[in-house]
């Protein structure tokens, strides 16, 4: 007996190994097939990526260190998407939920970390060194989507200010501190304001950055505002290229105020006030305002410009310029006309006096002018603005703005995802034009056929 039992045990372990060797087999048949029947854009959004050594700020994060995020989905996916004409991507909650906290993740990490990381998202082409752009950023929500905006614009030439709403949660002024932390030319604005929409308070966002940015050392040429929800449709080397184009005159679009629509914004005072739940709006009231400073005429524009350094350092000086942004601290949405009016003044750097709504800055989609103007939305409506969708990806590529709105990284992932691989791969291949806006860098603006 005593002889027999260690054989025993032999044949019992050769029985255990092969039943393990079985099981494992099994396992990875079984991860095989579930992989190959996965949805593409599901599977791609698991998919990491290399890692490219950048070189750029040193300075430590006081964070504490994580894992790197899993960079997902590739160009050749997005073509793919594009080919089949899909408009709807098949994500569940639980991936978007993932991608968003890698996003945090990531930031998290020590900024040699960081920047080495990002860098795999920087466009590559021609140094721009020469011709630096500064950036406002306005936001307050989704610290993911902002770092992916800011990375997506990103050159260590440009200068960037970020203004963060005051009221925003301390979690993503803590997250956007953190990312500015780790470059020297990103900054958070000196001074912050609690953002009321259609307020005051949003022009001076704005001009929070500009009075930065002017004491910059970075010796910057144009100046592009931005909002947390605008995301590029050019590389920095195709927004120069456009820059380079416009040899000083601003893109600010702007026509004469509407007395039936815009007119009762600028003709009574309004004031801010609470609506009871902790909210502030911004409120007519029957008090008639004076006539406008210097007998300016007020044009309707957007809150959006690319302006010319050489305007906005005369928009800080000029007395004009002043007295007409004190006139304006109570009247309805200032940002959308402030602009529009003192380009419009002949003493304006860069500026045009005739009225056009003819602008490269943003493509948006109004459900106004849907099947009118452009295709629909196929993405969702939310104010009356289209959230854009995968679907919207070939109009979008077809634009010759430069950057669109509005985008959410938590309805649809995919189609930033897309459009972030789509300037990477276009700083690679700069002269194949089978992914580019036909007749760009346009040059048939208004103000430069005069």
């Amino acid at each position: 007996m005593g002889v027999l039992v260690p054989c025993r045990r032999r044949r019992l372990g050769l029985v255990l190994l092969v039943c393990l060797m079985a099981a494992v087999g099994l396992t990875f048949l079984s991860n095989y097939m579930t992989v190959k029947k996965q949805d593409p854009v599901s599977s791609f959004l698991k998919r990491s990526n290399r890692h490219r050594v950048t070189g750029h700020s040193t300075r430590e994060s006081h964070h504490t260190k994580q894992n790197h995020a899993q960079r997902p989905l590739a160009w050749d996916t997005c073509v793919d998407l594009l080919q089949k004409n899909r408009s709807k991507a098949d994500l569940t909650e639980s991936s978007t939920a993932v991608l968003h906290s890698d996003r945090l993740h990531v930031a998290a990490a020590s900024c040699v970390e960081y920047t080495q990381y990002w860098q795999q998202n920087l466009s590559a082409g021609v140094d721009t060194r020469d011709f630096p752009i500064a950036y406002i950023l306005v936001v307050h929500k989704n610290a993911a989507q902002v770092e992916l905006l800011l990375h997506s614009i990103y050159t260590p030439y440009n200068a960037y200010c970020i203004h963060v709403d005051k009221r925003s949660p301390s979690a993503f002024r803590a997250a956007l501190s953190a990312v500015a932390d780790c470059y020297d030319n990103v900054f958070i604005s000196h001074r912050l304001e609690s953002v009321v929409y259609g307020g005051y308070s949003r022009l001076q966002a704005d001009l929070n950055c500009l009075h930065d940015l002017v004491s910059s050392p970075v010796r910057w040429r144009y100046v592009i505002n931005l909002a947390g929800q605008d995301f590029p449709l050019k590389t920095q080397n195709e927004i120069v290229a456009q820059l380079r184009v416009f040899g000083g005159q601003n893109d600010i679009p702007g026509v004469q105020s509407s007395s039936k629509i815009h007119g009762d914004r600028t003709r009574f005072v309004h004031d801010v006030v609470s609506t009871g739940d902790g909210e502030m709006s911004v409120v007519q009231t029957e008090k008639r305002k004076s006539p406008p400073p210097h007998n300016v005429t007020i044009y309707t524009g957007i809150a959006y410009y690319i302006a010319s350094r050489a305007f906005m350092s005369w928009v800080l000086t000029d007395k004009a310029a002043k007295d007409l942004l004190e006139w304006s601290q109570d009247t309805y949405s200032p940002d959308e006309f402030y602009w529009a009016t003192l380009n419009k003044l002949p003493s304006a750097p860069g500026g045009f006096s005739k009225p056009t709504w003819s602008s490269s800055i943003r493509a948006i989609k109004w459900v106004y002018f849907e099947g009118k103007q452009y295709p629909p939305c196929q993405g969702k409506y939310v104010r009356d603005v289209c959230i854009f969708g995968v679907g919207d990806m070939q109009w979008l590529i077809n634009c010759h703005h430069l950057f669109a709105n509005k985008f959410d990284l938590n309805f649809d992932p995919v189609i930033l995802q897309c459009l972030q691989e789509l300037l990477k791969w276009r700083g690679e291949h700069p002269y194949d034009t089978r992914f580019t806006a036909k007749d760009f860098p346009r040059k048939d603006m208004p103000w430069l056929l005069r």
